[in-house]
């Protein structure tokens, strides 16, 4: 099963139905070594979906790449579906804010295009 699934799955079966915000960001790689990239993570476009209107991995980064093609990561959390719009939007705001500072980026669920987990470590 996919990351991404799995975390669709868990949506759709919370107690109070929740929407997923999703975060789809640029990498630009300054340095790589073996196993850690260093550089620095350029916010692209976001969006909030209630899990019903995702149907699998392939068919939200086809949806996406329709808008922008020029992601490599989305990083993904959850809010209550009730949320008012507003409160919707400081959230996506707050969360671009943490991908640009660095900062509590270990709230997010993070996937590459091939839906593998992403670990951010700040350095």
């Amino acid at each position: 099963m996919s990351k991404f699934q799995e975390l669709l799955t868990m949506a759709r079966y919370q107690a109070e139905p929740v929407k997923l915000l999703m975060l789809f960001t640029k990498t630009n790689i300054e340095s790589a070594s073996k196993d850690v990239n260093k550089g620095f993570i350029q916010p692209v476009m976001c969006v909030d979906k209630l899990p019903h209107e995702l149907a699998d991995y392939a068919s939200l980064c086809q949806e996406a790449d329709a808008i922008n093609t020029d992601w490599d990561l989305v990083f993904l959390t959850s809010i209550s579906a009730n949320t008012d719009t507003d409160i919707i939007d400081k959230s996506m705001k707050s969360m671009v804010s943490d991908i640009q500072t660095g900062k509590n980026t270990s709230m997010y669920v993070v996937l590459d295009r091939q839906d593998n987990l992403v670990e951010m470590v700040s350095s």
